[in-house]
């Protein structure tokens, strides 16, 4: 009888001791996913911040690329067309007509690809944007036209 006590007795202490296994076990996995989440946190914004940088490059690169033309076409103007657009007797409209008639080939060539350039980096950058980004420009677009609009009926 005293065998089969300390055999209960003993069995119960086994099997209290096999739940703390068990328990110290789930705990240890738990302990280990966490690990893992934190490591992927960390990765993940490793990459963001990699990515935001690439990107910053990207438009510093552009910026640089877009102020070049500027200044290649800037330098090819000639004496004339500088006079047309620092008059100040025309109005915008005449210095731009009479600006446009007096563009050689090469510099319409110029502004041609100046204005594809952009347009291209325009558009990288609306199917790039985020959610939020997407948002502000639509609301840019939307006052845009509202002033457009407003301007329009003031004159």
């Amino acid at each position: 009888m005293i065998f089969f006590l300390l055999g209960g007795l003993t069995l119960a202490q086994e099997t209290n001791t096999g739940s703390e296994v068990k328990e110290q076990e789930k705990n240890a996995v738990k302990e280990q996913n966490a690990v893992k989440e934190q490591a992927s946190i960390q990765e993940q914004n490793q990459v963001r911040e990699q990515n935001a940088l690439q990107e910053q490059n990207a438009v510093q690169e552009q910026n640089r690329a877009n102020q070049q033309n500027w200044e290649r076409f800037r330098a090819s103007l000639t004496e004339e067309q500088k006079t047309i657009l620092q008059n100040r007797e025309m109005t915008q409209n005449e210095k731009r007509n009479a600006f446009r008639e007096s563009l050689t080939e090469q510099q319409r060539t110029m502004l041609r690809e100046n204005q594809e350039l952009r347009r291209q980096q325009r558009n990288q950058f609306r199917n790039t944007a985020s959610e939020e980004q997407q948002e502000q420009m639509r609301q840019n677009r939307e006052n845009t036209q509202t002033r457009m609009q407003r301007h329009g009926s003031e004159q």
